[in-house]
């Protein structure tokens, strides 16, 4: 009866191939596509009489889909504590690629947008707290980066959004670093170079006086 009712439903949307598919033939799917109201819910009463189903599993298939859902559901479990957690809208948009609303919606789902709204802006850790985070973030290079970042936090009992900031102050302060490097270099070989050309003018000027 159920499947009568969705062979027919996908006959009227033009999906012909359905019908098809179930073993229908293009007599039956026109007659069906011209049935009235009173005459399919006639035919559904009698659909037990014509037709029969076999139901075939494809085990390969079925493990592989029990797979993903389990992968699927451990992905959601981990999304969950991370927002929980306090992780900063960038933090889930840089891990699992979601955008601004889905963030949204999903702090709303876990009734955490009263907490911090619109997941709130990450205040700096002290000076202890960033140290402590960032000897327990180096400390865990082996695990993956979602739970990394939960483990971090756990460990140093501080919230995902004071982890992100001590890592991105340690990034502003090496990127800094970087930068002054190559004005060091330079004055450095400025410097050697001074220095070779010292001796040199020193003994021009005394050629220069005794001509």
């Amino acid at each position: 009866m159920v499947m009568l009712n969705y062979v027919t439903q996908q006959i009227h949307e033009g999906n012909y191939q359905v019908a098809l598919a179930y073993g229908f033939n293009w007599d039956e799917i026109r007659a069906l596509e011209s049935l009235s109201h009173q005459e399919f819910h006639w035919l559904i009463t009698q659909s037990p009489n014509f037709m029969e189903f076999e139901v075939r599993v494809n085990h390969q298939q079925t493990q592989m889909a029990l797979q993903r859902l389990a992968a699927q559901k451990k992905t959601l479990d981990v999304q969950q504590r991370l927002l929980v957690a306090g992780a900063p809208r960038a933090l889930m948009i840089q891990l699992f690629g979601w955008i601004p609303q889905h963030y949204c919606s999903q702090r709303k789902l876990l009734r955490l947008d009263d907490e911090l709204p619109r997941g709130g802006r990450p205040t700096n850790p002290t000076l202890n707290e960033e140290e402590d985070i960032l000897a327990a973030w180096d400390q865990r290079r082996a695990l993956d980066l979602p739970e990394r970042y939960l483990q971090t936090a756990s460990i140093t009992q501080v919230t995902l959004r004071q982890v992100c900031r001590a890592l991105s102050l340690r990034e502003a302060r090496e990127r800094e670093a970087l930068k002054a490097r190559p004005v060091r270099r330079a004055r450095s070989l400025a410097s050697r170079q001074d220095n070779r050309q010292g001796p040199v003018r020193t003994r021009m000027a005394g050629l220069s006086a005794l001509v």
